[in-house]
């Protein structure tokens, strides 16, 4: 038993040696880990949001007094924080589309764009920029029978 107990204490004594002596010494260093989130939005792809401007069901009837009014809802995703500003035109021009019955008539809607909000990240439920279009009864009243139809390009930053 003594034996053992004097081989155990030998072999301690050598590696304490042996560390002591800087063979198995070790160096630390802090490194340091950077990540910056950009602040954007984006439209959800996929939409294809249409205004229909009505004072009547889906149509205008000029015997109605008042605007004919419509909107839509275009979803969109911003970093979570970020408020997005949503540019498009003061007003649309729609052109008569139907062939034979109006000739080359336009009416030009007032667009106005309502934000949804601030960003609450790419994962959770878009956001809603709300796109609407009005025409007064003095746009519509005289108009000659057709469907009338144009574009509007919106555009948000970041």
């Amino acid at each position: 038993m003594k034996t053992h107990g004097l081989r155990i204490a030998l072999a301690a004594g050598a590696i304490s040696a042996l560390l002591a002596s800087g063979v198995a010494q070790a160096d630390t260093q802090l490194v340091t880990v950077n990540a910056q989130i950009v602040g954007i939005c984006k439209f959800v792809t996929g939409q294809s949001p249409v205004v229909t401007v009505a004072n009547s069901g889906a149509t205008i009837d000029p015997s109605l007094a008042g605007p004919a009014t419509g909107n839509v809802g275009v979803n969109y995703h911003c970093t979570n924080g970020q408020t997005p500003t949503f540019s498009g035109p003061a007003s649309a021009t729609v052109t008569c589309t139907t062939s034979g019955t109006c000739g080359v008539t336009n009416m030009a809607p007032t667009m106005t764009y309502t934000s949804g909000g601030p960003g609450n990240g790419f994962s959770p439920a878009a956001k809603v920029l709300t796109v609407a279009g009005q025409l007064t009864q003095a746009q519509y009243q005289d108009m000659q029978v057709g469907t009338y139809s144009g574009t509007v390009t919106v555009t948000v930053t970041p």
